[in-house]
């Protein structure tokens, strides 16, 4: 634990290239929701801002919602998206933003529409936390790199303060300013020119710290772990009172409109207190296995929470129930599907579940889902990094760890189950079934590692697993359901779990990440031979049908119609975003990335097929190429007639050219850009673009969304 445009609505994009022979068209499904959370907040008008930063996962940037977090916006900024560490915001609506590295401190006097960096004399790597005195002295820590500093100009100058490690800052009505540090609590009544350690609370981590209209004083103890509850005093911090949770790391504290007391925990869910601790509530219907990293409550007592890893959650019924509602950023790791109707899938934040039918996506639990799999009778079994094998008899309402890692949590990269009773799971060390729904566990003589994640079972019921022996990796294939395996490809390299296909004229295509076979690697004959067919490119996951389709998901996306001899270029998808998993259900394609989460795709092939597409919302894509040297083309769409202009800024948010700006007719559209053509525009660094859609009767604002772009000479 350390310190992702618009919301995803439901639209249809088309991200191909008009030259070729198919077109991908594209629709979000507005999730599954994630997101690294560095911290949350509120503004008096109940807006709210979530801030990313990236671990695993390369998403960063600022989110904002106006609607109580049923949609987010990202930020759009000068700078680079920023990872954020800490949100504080002043009573004046002062947004003040502190990342890892980059600036270190930003600040919005004009709730996000644009922002200066305020790092002057903030000789550190990295923002942990934000204070504020009574009289105006502002403060902000490092807590990786023991620096605290203040300023005494609103964050114009910073000078040194001491060498604390800040976590959370709290200012009572006498303007005695506490700091919680990794190394205990602290106070100056000086503004920051000398601090005081709290004897009591030395040498234990203080998380979190709230104080009351009578200045009591709450603090959660623990970061990593030596957490041991909540702790209360009333007269300064001289003696302190345990209000229970022994032995549990609180990150976070908050007080709903009663007074009663919250604490947000690392590995329990959320806990209430409504009598000073004597008694405590644990939540976690919609939170289970869920940490609480930040904990904010609206005028309203809604509750949001924002974990790492695992995006933000609400609850607007006093805890008893929690939803994650955010931020539709998540990793796909792989998807199946129950009936027509539900889709489901593993991500770092747990399983999620989404309905096709009423477009919701729900968390179902769980934590670092590698993979998960289910059976006729709609069990599920979910795969997790770092907590074991878990089974769901009631499609997620309920989970139980399995014997296969009940006595030792070993990681399980892959499970596929064959039937209700037969189920496989790669584990670190190697391949494992169970042949009475996970009650005995069998050991099969292949041996994997990190890099085995291939898990498949074909049209003709036989079982394909990456295994790995005599130094390399190896392809495995049994006709007899695990009792017997034959090698058929030696020495290839892979890493992910669906990079593998097998068709039903038993063609074979595998993502091979190995030195010169690197790329996509076909069998044509049930892996008796092997031959390289789209060299050099580094595929995540490939998919493959008996009527010549194969697909090939990397950071681009690359097609073939005749089974792999002959390769379309379709669309590159951004900076480090893979195509983790794709599927045929229902007659659709679905693409799960690392990024942007779950996608709905219909592969088309004619003119007509495309025209007759219905348009459901405004959109505008990322520019391509990005980074660009001198050109590059914009693409959007719109779902009626409007009037659109499309401008082109520079970082001082001057407008540069009008790309279009007039009536634009229903449907797709490109327009091109070459920067050598616009005066005193052919300068390297990042420029914006932004669309707006107005009704052409009533003038009125339809849709806006602005997209930075990178010239690189």
């Amino acid at each position: 634990m350390k310190r992702l445009g618009a919301f995803f609505f439901l639209l249809i994009v088309i991200l191909s290239n008009f030259i070729f022979t198919q077109q991908l068209v594209w629709k979000h499904t507005g999730g599954p929701m994630g997101g690294i959370v560095g911290d949350i907040a509120i503004n008096s008008k109940g807006d709210i801002y979530a801030g990313v930063y990236p671990f695993w996962i390369v998403y960063s940037g600022l989110y904002k919602s106006t609607d109580n977090g049923n949609t987010w916006n990202k930020i759009i900024t000068q700078f680079d998206d920023f990872e954020v560490y800490a949100i504080y915001i002043t009573k004046e609506d002062h947004i003040w933003v502190g990342t890892n590295f980059q600036g270190r401190i930003y600040r919005s006097t004009d709730n996000g529409q644009t922002w200066e960096n305020k790092s002057n004399g903030y000789n550190t790597g990295e923002c942990w936390a934000f204070g504020k005195s009574k009289n105006d002295v502002m403060f902000a820590g490092d807590g990786q790199y023991i620096k605290l500093y203040r300023s005494v100009d609103y964050g114009e100058n910073w000078e040194f303060s001491a060498n604390l490690r800040p976590l959370v800052f709290a200012t009572d009505s006498n303007n005695i300013v506490y700091a919680g540090t990794h190394d205990g609590l602290f106070a100056t009544t000086d503004n920051g020119i000398t601090w005081a350690q709290n004897i009591s609370l030395a040498n234990i981590p203080v998380s979190s710290i709230i104080i009351d209209t009578n200045n009591n004083i709450y603090c959660g103890t623990g970061y990593y772990s030596n957490g041991d509850g909540v702790f209360y005093s009333t007269d300064g911090g001289q003696n302190w009172t345990q209000l229970g949770l022994a032995g549990k790391v609180v990150l976070s504290l908050a007080f709903d409109s009663r007074e009663n007391l919250y604490a947000g925990t690392l590995k329990d869910g959320l806990f209430k207190t409504t009598d000073m601790g004597q008694t405590w509530t644990q939540y976690q219907n919609g939170l289970y296995r869920k940490q609480v990293f930040r904990l904010k409550l609206n005028k309203q007592d809604h509750i949001f929470i924002g974990s790492e890893d695992e995006g933000v959650f609400r609850s607007i019924d006093n805890g008893n129930s929690f939803r994650q509602i955010g931020l539709p950023i998540s990793k796909v790791n792989n998807i199946v599907f129950s009936r027509d109707s539900l889709i489901l899938a593993a991500t770092p934040s747990g399983v999620q579940k989404f309905n096709r039918f009423t477009t919701e996506w729900t968390n179902l639990g769980l934590q670092n889902v590698e993979a998960i799999t289910i059976t006729p009778s709609n069990y599920l079994y979910a795969a997790t990094y770092d907590e074991g094998l878990y089974k769901s008899t009631d499609l997620g309402k309920t989970w139980s760890l399995t014997n296969l890692t009940i006595d030792s949590l070993i990681s399980v990269y892959n499970v596929l189950a064959v039937n209700d009773d037969t189920v496989f799971s790669l584990t670190g060390f190697n391949l494992r079934y169970t042949t009475n729904g996970g009650l005995n566990w069998n050991v099969t003589p292949i041996r994997t590692g990190f890099f085995s994640r291939v898990l498949f079972i074909d049209f003709y019921n036989n079982l394909w697993v990456s295994g790995y022996g005599k130094n390399n990796y190896v392809l495995y294939r049994s006709i007899d359901m695990g009792t017997s395996f034959d090698s058929l490809y030696y020495g290839f390299f892979c890493l992910f779990q669906n990079s593998f296909s097998v068709t039903k004229n038993r063609f074979i295509y595998l993502s091979d990440l190995s030195g010169a076979r690197k790329g996509i690697t076909r069998s044509t004959n049930y892996g008796a031979t092997w031959s390289n067919v789209l060299p050099k490119q580094m595929s995540k996951s490939v998919f493959g049908d008996e009527n010549g389709l194969v697909i090939a998901g990397s950071d681009s996306i690359y097609t073939s119609t005749d089974f792999g001899n002959t390769w379309n270029y379709q669309i590159y998808l951004g900076y480090d975003n893979f195509i983790n998993e794709i599927e045929f259900y229902n007659g659709k394609y679905y693409f799960g990335t690392d990024r942007t989460g779950l996608y709905e795709v219909d592969i088309i092939t004619r003119v007509a097929e495309h025209n007759n597409l219905h348009l459901t919302a405004y959109s505008l894509f990322q520019n391509y190429p990005n980074p660009f040297n001198p050109k590059t083309t914009i693409r959007f769409c719109v779902p009626r007639s409007s009037h659109i202009t499309l401008n082109l800024y520079n970082l001082l948010g001057q407008k540069l050219v009008s790309l279009i700006s007039g009536v634009v007719d229903a449907g797709y559209h490109e327009v091109g850009l070459n920067l050598s053509e616009i005066t005193n525009g052919h300068t390297s660094g990042v420029y914006f673009y932004r669309l707006q859609a107005s009704d052409m009767t009533s003038s009125s604002i339809l849709f806006t969304q602005t997209k930075k772009l990178l010239f690189i000479k």
